[in-house]
């Protein structure tokens, strides 16, 4: 029969030895087998981390993320504590956080895997940021892996909503293969005050970029772009496909990377822009550009070469 358990801390964690459960601040889960599913909407001072192997289904329930008592959150708001995890059918927000810088593990995210594979599907990240705040945090999802010894985690970040994120959407970096389908992103929060972008794919990943919808972002500094989807040192073979790109981005597609395809993605330009407004950029070497189609933007690409017949890419003011 699935147990109800409910205890009154910070952290999520199963103890493989006795079996029992503990969830933050009231937050109700029925365990079933390696599935926790929420019960109720709740609030979390602190990071809810994910034993190893185990789903944390939502149930469409929402976790808002909240300061501790004479404190400020620190952390992601779902983290994965071990080699696998997955995160489904959750809401996931903020409120009034402090705006106090955090680095490293500490800096904000709605969800966390570092280290991890598994799959993040299904789930609604708005708001998770603190507020009128240049720090360098607040991502929706984040995928990051630093062993760069051992084999590629997997990750498959599919159908989620993310919107109102302070620096990224969706971020993956390192030691990581990653499928990113059908999600949508909306804008940052703070793309006035930081550098914000959509997607972000960095360096050593491997990321399948697939039929996601993404709002551009455009910032105020005249020496770095704001993009909707950004690859950086990304790994070859990566792919970015049948995506649409709405909204104001400074920079559509920014590739500085080699080895890259980018085909068949829409992009349309709306707002006013500043230092930069180029559809697709190319800044790194053997990549492949076809079937694009690009409006709005004074230049619709940048280090781009012309495609061949039958392949010609579509460009329009």
């Amino acid at each position: 029969m699935p147990m109800r358990r409910a205890w009154p801390v910070a952290v999520l964690m199963l103890l493989a030895v006795t079996g029992s459960a503990r969830a933050a601040d009231g937050c109700l889960f029925i365990e079933a087998g390696h599935t926790w599913t929420l019960d109720a909407d709740c609030t979390v001072d602190g990071s809810l981390v994910i034993p190893d192997g185990v789903t944390l289904d939502g149930a469409q329930h929402t976790i808002i993320a909240v300061d501790p008592r004479n404190g400020a959150f620190r952390g992601g708001i779902i983290v994965a504590g071990g080699r696998s995890a997955n995160v489904t059918n959750t809401t996931i927000s903020a409120l009034m956080l402090t705006n106090v810088c955090q680095d490293g593990n500490d800096r904000l995210r709605a969800i966390y895997f570092n280290g991890a594979s598994g799959a993040i599907r299904g789930n609604t990240i708005v708001n998770v940021n603190k507020g009128a705040s240049a720090c360098q945090e607040g991502n929706g999802i984040e995928v990051r892996n630093i062993d760069l010894a051992g084999p590629p985690t997997s990750v498959e970040i599919s159908d989620n909503v993310v919107d109102g994120f302070q620096k990224t959407g969706i971020v993956v970096s390192g030691n990581v293969d990653a499928t990113i389908r059908g999600n949508s992103i909306g804008p940052s929060a703070a793309q006035r005050l930081i550098v914000a972008n959509g997607i972000q794919i960095g360096s050593g990943a491997r990321a399948w970029i697939e039929a996601n919808t993404v709002a551009g972002n455009s910032g105020t500094t005249g020496d770095a772009a704001a993009t909707a989807i950004l690859l950086v040192n990304t790994a070859a073979g990566t792919l970015v496909r049948g995506n649409v790109i709405v909204g104001n981005a400074d920079v559509g597609i920014y590739v500085m990377a080699n080895g890259v395809r980018v085909e068949r993605n829409r992009l349309t330009d709306t707002g006013s822009d500043t230092e930069f407004d180029v559809g697709i950029g190319n800044y790194g070497h053997g990549n492949v550009f076809e079937g694009n189609i690009i409006r709005g933007f004074a230049q619709p690409y940048q280090n781009v070469p012309e495609p061949e017949g039958g392949n010609a890419t579509v460009a329009a003011r």
